[in-house]
């Protein structure tokens, strides 16, 4: 099974594939993976082998072999030609005894430096600023895979670089393993939970704290007193748009002068797939327009379509590229 899981990757990662797909179809399984952003089939493999293939990736992540019920989730490294690939695992039950597999290869963006994540080295300076402050909580939006802990990451690593302040990260699993930073891995298994730890993170006198994605009302509402009380915060949130971020807060029940005086940043972003590279592209909204947006409902900011429109002027995007894209943000 290592070596078929290994050739599986290696081919997808030849593929530039940022996900490999395992699912039963009968009495054969598929493995397919998603390329710029768009599912393609990569093998048919005998649901025997496809089933032992999920025992033994359940192994590697640490998840429990004989649980087929609830989705699990962990993470797990292998070598693949002198390379150390890092691997997100997450299982779902479709049926009795019966499971879907994704892997998130999560080195695709490693040999890229920071600023070349982006189009244009002016889009990563932006966040200088915000790193360099002493609280506030930075909100990175947008859905699964455009890049939301890549950026947070990158952000964190060079905090920690200068050695400066003491960070300590809190996730679920964790997903990247950082010099410089005290990272602390969720366990519900062993009741090791997010309140307590978050509570624990407090009481050892962190500079920084990262939480890896706020999922619910009490997580967002501890962040914000975590922000309030002198510490700066970073956390993913899975929302439209920034001004979407903001009313999901709201509907969780945060009162708007909290969100004004915690939120400093909310970023939304999206990877997208181009003939000159892939990138992120972002909208923002700084702590005046948050204010503004909470205060009146509404407020002018430069979307991602405006960004999009930028891109298309600037020879970044060609028409077809702006057409897919323009339509996929919708």
């Amino acid at each position: 099974m290592k070596k078929l899981i290994e050739t599986i990757l290696k081919d997808a990662m030849l593929e530039e594939a940022t996900d490999v797909h395992l699912t039963s179809e009968g009495e054969m399984a598929h493995v397919r993976i998603r390329c710029l952003g768009k599912m393609q089939l990569l093998e048919v493999i005998d649901i025997e082998v496809y089933r032992r293939a999920i025992n033994y990736l359940k192994f590697i992540a640490d998840l429990d072999i004989n649980e087929h019920r609830v989705p699990q989730s962990g993470r797990t490294a292998i070598l693949i030609d002198e390379e150390v690939v890092n691997l997100r695992v997450s299982t779902l039950p479709v049926s009795l005894m019966d499971e879907v597999v994704v892997i998130r290869i999560l080195n695709l963006m490693e040999d890229k430096a920071s600023n070349e994540l982006f189009s244009t080295t002016s889009e990563y300076d932006f966040f200088q600023d915000y790193i360099n402050r002493q609280q506030g909580l930075i909100l990175f939006t947008g859905p699964t895979g455009s890049g939301k802990s890549t950026l947070m990451h990158r952000l964190i690593r060079e905090i920690a670089a200068r050695g400066e302040r003491q960070i300590i990260s809190i996730e679920d699993p964790i997903e990247y393993e950082q010099e410089g930073i005290v990272q602390v891995e969720i366990n519900e298994k062993a009741q090791i939970d997010y309140e307590p730890l978050l509570k624990g993170v407090l009481r050892c006198d962190p500079d920084v704290i990262m939480f890896g994605e706020i999922r619910d009302a009490n997580i967002a509402s501890n962040l914000l007193r975590a922000s309030l009380s002198g510490h700066l915060v970073f956390s993913t949130f899975h929302s439209k748009s920034a001004v979407a971020a903001l009313s999901r807060l709201k509907d969780f029940g945060l009162y708007d002068e909290e969100m004004i005086q915690s939120i400093s940043l909310i970023i939304n972003q999206r990877l997208i797939h181009t003939q000159k590279g892939s990138y992120i592209i972002y909208e923002t909204l700084g702590n005046t327009e948050i204010q503004e947006f909470l205060k009146t409902g509404s407020v002018v900011y430069g979307t991602l379509h405006d960004r999009l429109i930028l891109m298309l002027d600037e020879g970044g995007l060609n028409a077809d590229e702006f057409r897919f894209y323009e339509d996929k943000f919708k």
